[in-house]
């Protein structure tokens, strides 16, 4: 019971870290720019920002190393039916938000074709787990393709963007993600790495969501998706 209790304490101070940065990455947004789109070095929002992501950053870190080893995908992931139907919410949101990226013309072809596998794939992970069989890792591939290569597309258009304000949160999320989903396909061999899991887990979905700060239905869908991915992982790997 104990551990339980443990693991809902640190989901619902994920989700409260989450909603703080998401308001505080608003507030920054609104102040820490001049009219020109430049940064005000004074703001404290800047700040303010920046520390209590570094705290929440650490306190992933501590939560993470203070788990036991654990490398196997039948002691790590759960047959239940609510994460089941978390992981499949997840897939559904990056499904909507690639669909809709490509008809606003956000996305190309060959982006929108690997978000769509790699949504599927997502889901059947989680319809796979609640049968209770271990998902090959070419399933895990998928998404981490769609990530790397979603990854490196929008580097390419923030590396010509001056302010670094404007994407690092982006930045940090996209990076934990596809840690994260790098990390997940370890289990399929049993030879996980629990800690580091978790670790990018809790962080890249801290970082998701102050990302939704920037506002825009397809980052609502898209990211938003990625974030219950990532939590909903993490969840599964906190239980003792």
């Amino acid at each position: 019971m104990r551990a339980k209790t443990n693991r809902t304490l640190i989901l619902c101070l994920l989700i409260a870290a989450g909603a703080a940065g998401f308001f505080l990455r608003r507030w920054q947004l609104s102040t820490a720019f001049d009219e020109t789109g430049l940064v005000l070095s004074g703001s404290p929002s800047i700040w303010i920002l920046s520390v209590f992501a570094l705290v929440v950053t650490v306190l992933a870190a501590v939560a993470a190393a203070r788990l036991d080893k654990r490398s196997a995908y039948t002691d790590c992931f759960s047959s239940g039916a609510p994460e089941m139907a978390v992981t499949v919410l997840s897939a559904a949101l990056v499904l909507a938000g690639c669909v809709l990226a490509m008809a606003n013309g956000q996305r190309t072809a060959l982006v929108t074709v690997l978000g769509v596998a790699a949504a599927l794939a997502m889901g059947a992970v989680g319809l796979l787990r609640r049968r209770g069989v271990v998902p090959v890792a070419a399933i895990h591939l998928i998404p981490c393709a769609y990530l790397i290569v979603t990854l490196i597309v929008d580097f390419r258009r923030w590396s010509v963007d001056p302010t670094v304000l404007d994407y690092c949160f982006d930045l940090f999320a996209a990076i934990g993600t596809v840690c994260a989903t790098v990390n997940l396909m370890g289990f399929c061999f049993d030879k996980g790495r629990r800690r580091e899991t978790v670790f990018w887990c809790l962080a890249g979905c801290f970082f998701a969501m102050v990302s939704l700060g920037d506002m825009g239905v397809v980052r609502w869908l898209t990211t938003g998706g990625l974030a219950l991915w990532l939590g909903v992982n993490g969840w599964q790997l906190l239980e003792d």
